[in-house]
C-alpha cells in the first residue's frame, strides 16, 4: 500500500515538474539563478527542485484548506514578499483556520554568499512549510529544504524535517518514526547519522533555547550531502513522507478531547519555538529577516 503511495508521489512530482517547467517564465542569470553556470547534473537537480516545490506547495495547501474546511475560491490567503538588499528574495503565504491555526509556505533565492551556511551564489532554492495545529495533541511541523550551488561550483543538499514536542502518544511518535526509518532503508542510508544531534539535548547551557523536537524526523546537512540525484531523491521522497503522515496523524487526532495538562504542553511548546527562531537557530538570528521567519512560522499564539 505505501509503495502504490509512493508511485503515486513520484508521478505526481514528474506531472508537476512538467506543468511548471511548460509555464514558468525563463530565470534570470544573477546572483543564486544561473543555471547556464551549471553542470548537466547539476542542472538537472535544480529543475526538479523547482517541480517539487510547486508540487509539494500545491498539495501542502490542499491538505490545509481541507482540514480546515474552506472552499477552493474562498481561502484568504495572507502573502509577503521581501527583497532585503545583500540577502535574498522571500516569498510567504499563510493560510488560517479552525483546525489549522496557522499554516505558511516560505520560498527563498538567497543572492549572497555567507559560507558556511549560505552558499548558492550559482543557484539556490528554499522552501520552508510550518503547521501551527489547534489541537495539541499533534505538535507543530517544521520542514526546510534546500539545493545550493556555490559560485565555486560545489554542490549541496540540506534538509530539517520534524514535529515539535507538544502533547503526542507515543503511538503516533512511533508511527512518524517508522515511515521515516523506511524511507532510508529504501535508499540504503543510515537513518540514525540524520536523526539531528541536537534532538536529544536537554534545553540548558548552550542548548537552552533549541527547539522542543521529538526527535522523530532529520537534520540533513553537511558535506556528503551532493547536489546530485541520489540526495535529492532521498530528501525528496522524505519530505513527501513527513508532511503527509503529519496530515494523517492530524486528520485522525483533531476531534480528541484534551485538557489543561495537553494545552499547558502545547503552550510549552510554542514559546520554545519563539526561544530558538530569536536565540538559538543560526539563520533566524543572523541572515533570514524577522518579517519573513515571523511570518511563515512563528505560532499564532504565544503565553508567558
Amino acid at each position: 500500500m505505501y509503495a502504490a503511495a509512493r508511485r503515486v508521489a513520484l508521478l505526481s512530482l514528474a506531472a508537476g515538474l512538467a506543468i511548471f517547467l511548460a509555464t514558468a517564465p525563463v530565470l534570470a542569470d544573477g546572483p543564486g539563478d544561473d543555471l547556464d553556470k551549471l553542470t548537466p547534473d547539476q542542472a538537472q537537480v535544480a529543475r526538479e527542485m523547482l517541480g517539487f516545490m510547486a508540487d509539494i506547495e500545491a498539495r501542502f495547501w490542499s491538505r490545509v484548506d481541507g482540514l480546515n474546511g474552506v472552499k477552493p475560491g474562498k481561502v484568504v490567503e495572507e502573502s509577503l514578499v521581501l527583497d532585503p538588499p545583500d540577502n535574498g528574495h522571500y516569498e510567504v503565504r499563510v493560510h488560517r483556520g479552525r483546525v489549522v491555526e496557522k499554516a505558511g509556505v516560505m520560498t527563498v533565492n538567497t543572492r549572497l554568499e555567507k559560507p558556511p551556511f549560505i552558499i548558492g551564489g550559482r543557484w539556490n532554492r528554499f522552501i520552508e512549510v510550518a503547521v501551527h495545529p489547534k489541537t495539541p495533541l499533534v505538535g507543530m511541523l517544521h520542514a526546510t529544504f534546500s539545493v545550493q550551488i556555490s559560485n565555486k561550483g560545489e554542490g549541496n543538499i540540506g534538509a530539517t524535517m520534524d514535529m515539535m514536542q507538544a502533547a503526542q502518544s507515543p503511538e503516533d511518535l512511533a508511527l512518524f518514526d517508522q515511515r521515516v526509518t523506511a524511507v532510508f532503508a529504501r535508499h540504503g542510508m543510515d537513518r540514525e547519522k540524520y536523526r539531528g544531534k541536537g534532538c536529544a539535548q536537554k534545553r540548558e547551557g548552550p542548548w537552552k533555547y533549541y527547539r522542543p523536537g521529538t526527535c522523530t524526523g532529520v537534520s540533513m546537512y553537511g558535506p556528503d550531502m551532493l547536489a546530485d540525484e541520489r540526495h535529492f531523491r532521498l530528501v525528496a521522497e522524505l519530505y513527501d513522507t513527513v508532511v503527509d503522515t503529519y496530515f494523517e496523524l492530524l486528520d485522525k487526532r483533531r476531534r480528541q478531547r484534551y485538557g489543561a495538562e495537553q494545552l499547558a504542553a502545547q503552550d510549552a511548546m510554542r514559546r520554545g519555538w519563539l526561544e530558538d527562531q530569536l536565540f538559538w537557530d543560526v539563520l533566524a538570528k543572523n541572515f533570514v529577516p524577522y518579517e519573513a521567519w515571523a511570518a511563515v512560522n512563528a505560532p499564532p499564539v504565544v503565553k508567558f
